[in-house]
Parts: C-alpha cells; sequence; structure tokens
C-alpha cells in the first residue's frame, strides 16, 4: 500500500513536470494543446494548470482562436516570470559572474567579480558562491521562491557528482564545485561546462528551440565544443566529450598538423602557448580582448590573424558536420564578436561546404557564460524536476 502511495505521487510530478515544460518551452499554449503533446485527458491537464497557477508558476495570458480561426477562444497558458527565481555562477578566464534570474531569464541582479588572480580554484569558487549569496541577500526579489543555482564554467565537467575534472586555460583539475559553492549557497546545484550550458540553452530558450541536432563549438582562448545528438547531450568517457585540445588539424600556410587551439583559439590569435601560461588564463584573455578591440578600430594585422584562426575552426567545423551531420551548427564566444573571425568561419566553410551550409545550417550565437548558467538553472528546477518546487506544497491537489 505504501508503494501505491509513492507510485502515485511520482506519477503526479512527472505528469506535473510534463505539462510545465511544456508552457516553459513552447508556450503561450491552450490546455487543448498541452493535452495532444503531452499524451494526458484535458481533465488532468486542467487540473494540473490550476495547481500551477495557484502556486503562481504559470499565468493565463494570449487568447487565440482554434485552427479554423473561428469560434471558441483559447487561453494561452505562459510561465509567470515573478513565479520563482535561479540564482547563478558563471566562471571563465574573461570574467566571473553572479546573477539572478527570474524564470523568463531576466536577469533581477547580476554582479560581475574580475578577480585579478584566477590560480586558486576554491579561492575563486568559494569567494563567487560568497558574493552570490551577499547579492540574494540585497536583491529585491522573493526569496522564497529561490529555486536553484546553476554553475557554468569551462573546461570538462562531471555533472553527476558536482565536479570540474579539468580547466587547462585556469589551470584547475579534480575541483569539487559542488562542495566548493554548497559552504556558502544552500539550494540545490547544477553544474555544467560552458559549451553544454550553452548548446542545452539554445535549444530550450534560443535559436535551436527544439531541434535535436545540434553541434555548437565555443571560441575562446581555447576552442570547446558540445554535442546534443538525438535529444540529448552526449558527455563521453569522463565527460571529455567535445574536448579539442589533443586535436591535429593542417595548417593552411605549411600543411603541418598543429594543435586545434593554436589555430582556431585565442592562443593562436595572441601567439601564446597554453603549456608556458598555465594559471594566468585572466591575463591572456585580457590580451585577445585587445587584439579584437585593435581589430575592431582597423588594425590590418589583428584583422589577419583573426582572420586566419576563423578560418581554422571553419575546417574543424567541416570534419565535425561530415562524421555527426548536425542539422545545425552554432559558434559562440568571445571570438565570434571579432567580424574578422566570423569573415574566416564563413569563407572556409563556404570554399569546403558551400554557400548553401553557411546561409542555413551555421548560426553564431551570443549567448554570455551567465546567461547560459541560469538558463540551465531553469531548465533543470522545472524541466527535470531537479529542485523540490517548494511553491507547489501550497498549491491545492498536489
Amino acid at each position: 500500500m505504501v508503494q501505491l502511495v509513492k507510485t502515485r505521487e511520482d506519477l503526479g510530478a512527472r505528469n506535473r513536470r510534463l505539462v510545465l515544460s511544456e508552457i516553459l518551452l513552447h508556450g503561450p499554449l491552450s490546455r487543448t494543446v498541452i493535452a495532444a503533446r503531452v499524451g494526458l485527458t484535458q481533465a488532468s491537464v486542467s487540473r494540473i494548470t490550476r495547481g500551477l497557477l495557484d502556486a503562481g508558476l504559470i499565468e493565463e495570458g494570449t487568447h487565440f482562436s482554434g485552427a479554423s480561426g473561428r469560434g471558441r477562444k483559447f487561453v494561452g497558458l505562459r510561465v509567470r516570470p515573478a513565479g520563482g527565481y535561479v540564482a547563478a555562477i558563471a566562471v571563465n578566464a574573461f570574467r566571473q559572474d553572479v546573477v539572478i534570474a527570474d524564470l523568463a531569464n531576466g536577469e533581477v541582479a547580476q554582479q560581475s567579480l574580475q578577480f585579478s588572480n584566477l590560480e586558486s580554484a576554491d579561492t575563486v569558487v568559494s569567494q563567487c558562491a560568497e558574493a552570490l549569496n551577499v547579492l540574494i541577500g540585497n536583491a529585491a526579489f522573493d526569496q522564497s521562491r529561490l529555486l536553484c543555482c546553476g554553475i557554468a564554467i569551462t573546461g570538462a565537467v562531471d555533472p553527476t557528482n558536482g565536479k570540474l575534472r579539468a580547466a587547462p586555460v585556469l589551470g584547475w583539475s579534480d575541483v569539487d564545485v559542488e562542495k566548493i559553492v554548497s559552504r556558502s549557497i544552500q539550494l540545490p546545484l547544477v553544474i555544467e561546462s560552458i559549451a553544454n550550458a550553452k548548446n542545452l540553452a539554445a535549444h530550450c530558450f534560443g535559436p535551436t528551440k527544439g531541434r535535436n541536432n545540434v553541434v555548437l563549438f565555443n571560441a575562446s582562448l581555447a576552442v570547446g565544443s558540445s554535442f546534443f545528438i538525438d535529444g540529448r547531450l552526449v558527455r563521453g568517457s569522463e565527460s571529455g566529450a567535445g574536448l579539442l585540445e589533443s586535436m591535429r588539424i593542417p595548417s593552411e600556410t605549411d600543411g603541418k598538423l598543429v594543435a586545434v587551439d593554436q589555430l582556431a583559439g585565442g592562443f593562436a590569435v595572441i601567439e601564446a602557448d597554453l603549456s608556458h601560461h598555465k594559471g594566468l588564463g585572466n591575463y591572456l584573455a585580457q590580451a585577445l580582448t585587445e587584439v579584437i578591440d585593435a581589430a575592431a578600430s582597423g588594425c590590418i594585422d589583428s584583422q589577419e590573424k583573426l582572420n586566419t584562426a576563423g578560418r581554422a575552426l571553419g575546417y574543424i567545423i567541416s570534419q565535425a558536420n561530415a562524421f555527426l551531420h548536425p542539422r545545425e551548427v552554432l559558434v559562440s564566444g568571445p571570438l565570434i564578436e571579432s567580424d574578422a573571425y566570423r569573415a574566416g568561419i564563413c569563407t572556409r566553410l563556404s570554399e569546403l561546404l558551400g554557400n548553401e551550409f553557411v546561409n542555413q545550417r551555421l548560426r553564431f550565437y551570443h549567448m554570455s557564460s551567465h546567461g547560459a548558467a541560469h538558463s540551465l538553472a531553469i531548465y533543470h528546477s522545472l524541466v527535470l524536476g531537479a529542485s523540490e518546487l517548494e511553491t507547489l506544497q501550497y498549491a491545492e491537489g498536489f
């Protein structure tokens, strides 16, 4: 008898997440459309949505007609932005941010920390968590509706145990991010690499919404990638899928095989060798920013370096397309802020795959790391049920 009750509770939670995820990812939707999409009766959907309305997680919005355009008007349900909030931490070599966002991904409060020294992982992560705790205490929002904290961090992340396996650009390895953050933040935590967090954000809320086969390249000091294949993130052994630092590609100048980061990433642009600059990622990030700014101001030498690096990434994209056949390819990261870098990518891909690929399947995705972090938190809270939604405890019938 106890097991039966537990099963009913699990089924109810599953159905609630199905309905809520449809509204979050595809709303505004009518109750009739939701029922058809999730395979529940309209009576069940009405009961669930009434509970979600009572809990303040969703709201009634757009009124629209049925398929014929005539007759009964349907009410569209959408997520209520103030129905809940998430916290976020983002760490890369360029910047370190803490954020609070609502359920519509609107940022309520944000602080950029900009550490002068990134050598100590424990110091940086713990101070980010402490700063977020202060931000939460000072921001004007309903703290009782704070659901989850998303963490996006550069490198290879194992989200099952909350650890950063390796971040060569930062000089970090085997960092228990979850343990460190939990000292200051008493919320459910979800941790992901920046590339994976951006790919997931694009799939749920951005330009590849609903697309199930997408490859994302994050072009920063180093080049990372993320594979969203058949509707799920591919992580690989030790969460290493998408790490490209050991991959070698031919140089266009002499045909020699050279490491990806030394041809296509920021290290190539600033002519720096990571093996000689471990732990100095923030200084190298500043150097790359200066080159990008110089190119934008008309410096021919800077433009040529960025264009050459972009061409190298175009070659990598063509190889990924050959064996993964993604429906779309996203390129994100600091380097795409450069016109010269983007032009290099497009030119090389046009040469290798044709203009149709560039025009129809390539997208430049201007998503910040902290934006990806709070998108990640929303997705895991409402779609995967990674946190217990305390607001639902007060909803009638749950």
